[in-house]
């Protein structure tokens, strides 16, 4: 027997935006690997394309302790890409809307840095809620 397995619809994580208003057609940096919807973007600051958002773990203690770096949410992916080795179009929500909290995706695992991803993509009035 054959099992297939179905990626998710904009649908399964947009639960709400405005026409016009919430959506933006945006470049992915290429490097980024395959993303999935629902893939937590920042801005790469040196080339202004999008990349999956970044976190670096505190790390030593006492004098060589460096403190946990956070990046700055700045989309969510909607539609599945591969940027595994060239740049590619993506489309995302940017601002205005409402996604469903289950289907956010990161690549870290960091409670305190998701904590902090979703209030950042609040600032942006992107909003997380839990359900389907």
């Amino acid at each position: 027997m054959t099992t297939y397995s179905e990626g998710n619809y904009i649908g399964d994580v947009v639960k709400y935006e405005v026409q016009e208003y919430s959506r933006e057609s945006v470049t992915i940096k290429s490097g980024s690997g395959k993303l999935k919807a629902g893939a937590v973007l920042e801005i790469d600051s040196s080339t202004g394309k999008y990349q999956p958002l970044s976190f670096t773990a505190a790390s030593g203690t006492g004098q060589s302790a460096t403190a946990a770096v956070y990046g700055t949410p700045a989309a969510v992916l909607i539609k599945d890409v591969d940027a595994t080795s060239a740049d590619v179009a993506g489309l995302v929500v940017a601002r205005h809307a409402i996604v469903a909290e289950n289907k956010l995706k990161y690549s870290f695992d960091d409670e305190t840095a998701i904590a902090k991803a979703k209030s950042g993509l609040a600032a942006l009035g992107i909003v997380a809620r839990k359900g389907e």
